[in-house]
């Protein structure tokens, strides 16, 4: 089973707390080329970068939301692309960001 970690890397001066903090992601049993498993690996990646950047699970929605507009969850989504090299997963990725700016 292959495993991806994804560590929190910005804004790490602002919040020491953080510092180092990674988080595996499971990317094994997946085609990242397949649109279905391209969303499941994104979901994936948005979960494991809130909770490097202090969101877990349990937290409340206002701590999901601020964490997901602060700079250590784009950072670290985009480092996570980055070493994924996994053009559907990146794509979707683009495309919810474009819908979510656009929503604003």
């Amino acid at each position: 089973m292959k495993l991806f970690a994804i560590a929190a890397v910005a804004a790490l001066m602002a919040t020491p707390a953080l510092a180092g903090t990674s988080v595996a992601v499971r990317t094994g049993g997946l085609n990242l080329s397949d649109s279905q498993d391209a969303a499941v690996m994104l979901r994936r990646l948005d979960i494991a970068a809130a909770q490097a950047c202090g969101a877990e699970r349990g937290s409340v929605r206002d701590v999901q939301v601020a964490v997901r507009r602060s700079a250590c969850y784009a950072d670290a989504m985009d480092t996570a692309l980055v070493k994924l090299n996994a053009p559907a997963v990146d794509a979707l990725h683009r495309d919810r960001d474009a819908q979510v700016a656009a929503l604003r």
